[in-house]
């Protein structure tokens, strides 16, 4: 009896497969495809997931935009912008090949105020006024060049009423300075700019009784009718050569002297 006899079926075994292998064969290509496509679901679910996490909603909800931040306050250490009467380039004479002039010379007025003293002209008390009677016109040298010095002066014209008062034009100044001395009133004054980047040196046409029972609204009319002078313009003390104003306009006779009306 030989091995193959005693177990029986054994050649039938390794020549005739099992017919129930086919089915697991499929059943486990079956699992082993659905775990592969429940990786690839997993997976795909993350990245959507991540991609829904980090891209930005969209939304037809209108939004307002921030307003621009606002330009610094110009203003602010800079003279009030206000009419101009005179504008006019300035050069130190003699200059060869000076293409651009070294310097403007602007000049503009503020509103009237009154019922005060100027507080930038100290001891006005000096000038003998009713501070509540006083009207006066700021007039402003506008950034002007370092050691540019000048004289102002105003001046009446025949459009100028009669009976106004005492007149003055005062430059602000230090603690120190006495506007009116001996009390007497001058229709003329000068400045020296001698701070770096100084944006503006003030003067003051002064009108004295301005406000009386007459005239309780003040005096506007007489600073309209009033003629400004600049006189003696140096740069560094040195007479500065005065081009042709493009505001205002030279006084009759002269080529270095500059006038305006204040109205």
């Amino acid at each position: 009896m030989t091995t193959q006899d005693w177990m029986t079926g054994l050649e039938q075994d390794e020549e005739s497969p099992d017919p129930v292998t086919p089915r697991r064969r499929r059943w486990l290509v079956a699992v082993a495809a659905a775990l592969v496509a429940v990786v690839a679901l997993g997976g795909l679910a993350v990245v959507l997931f991540g991609q829904a996490r980090t891209r930005p909603v969209e939304s037809t909800a209108s939004v307002s935009t921030p307003a621009a931040p606002s330009a610094p306050d110009v203003a602010a250490g800079t003279p009030e912008v206000g009419p101009v009467l005179i504008k006019a380039a300035l050069d130190y004479p003699g200059l060869v090949d000076n293409v651009v002039p070294t310097a403007p010379l602007i000049v503009g007025t503020e509103p009237v105020e009154g019922g005060a003293a100027p507080d930038r002209v100290p001891n006005f008390d000096s000038c003998h006024a009713d501070a509540a009677s006083l009207q006066y016109l700021p007039v402003q040298i506008r950034l002007p060049e370092n050691w540019l010095s000048a004289r102002f002066t105003v001046q009446p014209t025949p459009s100028t009423p009669a009976g106004i008062g005492r007149l003055g034009f005062f430059f602000q100044a230090g603690e120190s300075s006495v506007p009116c001395a001996n009390g007497a009133w001058s229709t003329s004054d000068s400045f020296l700019a001698s701070n770096v980047g100084q944006a503006a040196i003030t003067g003051y046409v002064v009108l004295d009784q301005a406000f009386t029972a007459a005239t309780p609204q003040g005096r506007p009319d007489v600073f309209r009718s009033l003629g400004l002078r600049i006189s003696d313009i140096r740069l560094s003390d040195r007479p500065a050569e005065v081009h042709p104003p493009t505001i205002g306009s030279f006084c009759p006779g002269t080529t270095s002297d500059l006038c305006a009306s204040l109205g």
